[in-house]
Order: C-alpha cells, then structure tokens, then sequence
C-alpha cells in the first residue's frame, strides 16, 4: 500500500531480520538508486565485453592452428607432443579459471552500489549477475568463438540457432571437460584445505597488536558457488547426448562437492543471516534456462542428421517447460517474495504460549537500532596505553 502522495518517498517493505540489514543504504534516495541501478547495468554489460579477450586468448590456446598463424616462431616447440597437450589441454581452462577469480568480488561490488536495503539482497543480486556472466562468457563466448560463430549476422537469423549450436557445442566437449577438472575439483580442494584463509589468519595474527582478538568465522560465499554448482548443472543438462563421457567428471564434481560443503556448512562456516530459501528461484530459474537449451541443441542435432520426426517430436518439450516454469512462477514465487498472513497468524498464536517470549520482546526494542547510535563500550583496564598523561595529586 501506498503510503505517501509520492510514490517515491515513504517506501515501506518487509524488514529483513536485524543481522541482514545494510544500514548503509538508508540514507540513499529514489533517484540515487534509480541512477546507480542503470549505471551498474551498463558496468556489467561492459565487463562482458572485455571479458570477452581473455576468451579469444584462451580458444587460441585449444587451436594450436590458430595459435600458430599468431606466434610463428612457437612452431617448433608446439610440435611436442607434451607441450601441445599441456598448451590445448590445461592451460587454456587455468587462465580462464584465474581471469574468473575477480568476477564475483566486481559483481558484489557494483551489487553493493545498488542500494539494496539487506545484505542478502546484495547477495542475491550479485548471485545473479555471477551466474549470467558465466553462462554467457564461458558457455556461449568459448562455445561460439571456437567454431564459426564469428559471424555477427548469426543473431538476425533466431531461426538457424539450433543448428549453429547443434554444430559448435559438441566440438567443445574436452574444453570442458577440462574445466571441470581445473575450476570444480581444483576448487573443492582449496574449499576444504582453506589454505588461504590459513596463511591470511597467520600474517594477520603476526602484525596483528592485540592477542585477545576473537578470529571472524567465515560465512559461505553464496555470490560466488551458487553459480559454480549451476554452470556445472548446465553442463551435465546439455552435454549428456552430446560427450557422455563428461558425465563421469561431473558425477565426482558433485558426489565430493556434497561431502565438502556438508562438512563445511556444519562445521566452517557460520551463517551471518538467514535468507529463507530466497536463492532458490535462481536455481530453479536457471535449471529451466538449461532444460530449454538442452532441447534447442536436440533440436539442431536432429536437423543436422536429417530426422524431421525427431526434431518435430522435440519441439513441443520446450514449449511444455516454458509452461511448468510458468506454473512453478505463479504457484511458488509468492512465497519467496512475501510471508502469507496465515502463516503469521499461526506463528503468533504458537509464540503466545512460549515462557521466553518476554525476553525476545526486550531484545526487540533495540534488535532495529543503527549501531551508529548504539554506546560505545570501553575496555576498563590500568594499562599504560590508556592512562592519562597527566596525573592528579591529591
């Protein structure tokens, strides 16, 4: 409901709980949030662009052709065997994977100048923009670029998709495959050594002053293994006809990645605030998006090997899961967005009868309150870095 004449001012929505709230961004106006939402747009949408080099760079490492026309010189020595595998093989997902590295501290960061009033709204929004970015660059860029996609003119002809895809996705099934090795097991590794976090806490307690101060417990880094989990997803969907054999990396990917995050979540990380489930419409959203690709691929696919009945069986399984999306849309999405006043009630009604409830109505008062305005509590100790330089004799 609206509360004041403008419809810019006054704005009220459901309060995140207190540990989720960006106190930060209350102070932003409409017009602030309106402009830094359009500036953050045309941000991403150039980091797309210029992410862009770095995957030409890497095709022309798996096209050892190409990479010969570039560096003539280097044709010699890409003619061992151990150094065109390592070159075609590993090197190209390595740098892709360490150019990735950056993607989701930039995306949080142009999330956070969104002015989004919660923090896992910011999340949420920078969960998003991860998950694109990667389908888009590293799917679809390394997919179309290493093929002849290089035709610009491609997307004003929507209808020859399925065939340009149905002609340059299987040709780049050991990319792939070997950037499952190098980004999702090399990742569960590092996630469940925690080397880094390790060597940060040790440089920091070395020049660090003071002994007593508590170590942060981390909290799991949805922005950034949300879209990871989802990107291997999309790979499984769309290349289980197509390379069946990178199913058995996949397979391994999520049978480690299960016992890695499990011991994780229960034992490492420490949740910072409770989002309710609000990250699973983008799940849902891009298993959809995978599910509709992985048929306009079986579609070009039996295009291409002259079966009409085939390609024309398939065409009404799209249309029927554009439908269950929809379905899913109306039925289920509600519930992520707003809290439905039965719940409420009966949640109210359970709470009358709770001896503690007193106590959770004293914290209430002050659970909403800047912790600019909360008081400052100083150390009282006798220590010579907190006594007065002059001394009152009486």
């Amino acid at each position: 409901m609206q509360q004041g004449l403008d419809p810019t001012e006054w704005l009220t929505e459901e309060a995140p709980e207190p540990r989720d709230i960006h106190w930060s961004s209350f102070s932003s106006s409409f017009m602030k949030r309106w402009i830094s939402r359009i500036v953050v747009v045309v941000a991403c949408v150039a980091l797309t662009i210029l992410f862009l080099i770095p995957v030409v760079l890497v095709q022309g490492l798996a096209n050892l052709e190409q990479l010969e026309t570039w560096f003539p010189f280097l044709k010699g020595i890409l003619d061992l065997t151990i150094v065109s595998q390592i070159v075609t093989g590993y090197l190209p997902s390595l740098i892709l994977q360490l150019f990735l590295y950056l993607v989701p501290p930039v995306m949080l960061m142009l999330s956070s100048m969104e002015g989004y009033l919660s923090s896992s709204s910011t999340e949420k929004s920078a969960c998003t923009k991860v998950l694109w970015f990667t389908i888009w660059n590293i799917f679809f860029a390394n997919v179309l670029s290493g093929s002849a996609f290089y035709q610009v003119n491609i997307f004003l002809e929507p209808k020859n998709i399925p065939k340009i895809l149905a002609e340059a996705v299987p040709g780049q099934a050991t990319f792939f495959i070997s950037y499952v090795v190098t980004s999702g097991w090399t990742k569960l590794s590092s996630e469940i050594s925690q080397l880094t976090s390790l060597l940060w806490s040790y440089v920091t307690g070395v020049f660090s002053s003071n002994d007593d101060e508590e170590i942060e417990v981390p909290k799991l880094p949805y922005h950034s293994e949300i879209p990871r989990i989802l990107f291997f997803g999309l790979l499984g969907t769309t290349y289980f006809f197509l390379a069946p054999l990178i199913l058995p990396f996949l397979l391994i990917y999520f049978c480690i990645g299960y016992i890695t995050f499990r011991n994780q979540l229960l034992n490492v990380y420490e949740p910072k605030y409770e989002t309710n489930g609000r990250f699973w419409p983008i799940v849902h959203g891009s298993t959809i998006f995978s599910l509709i690709l992985m048929h306009v691929i079986a579609i070009g696919i039996f295009g291409l090997k002259k079966l009409p009945l085939a390609s024309t069986l398939t065409v009404p399984l799209p249309i029927l899961t554009l439908l269950f999306n929809e379905y899913c849309r109306r039925r289920f999405v509600p519930l992520f967005q707003y809290y439905p006043t039965e719940s409420i009630v009966k949640k109210d009604k359970e709470d009358q009868n709770r001896p503690n409830m007193a106590e959770f109505y004293d914290k209430l008062v002050t659970a909403y309150r800047d912790p600019a305005l909360l008081p400052v509590q100083y150390a009282r100790n006798n220590s010579s870095l907190s006594s007065p330089l002059l001394q009152s004799q009486v």
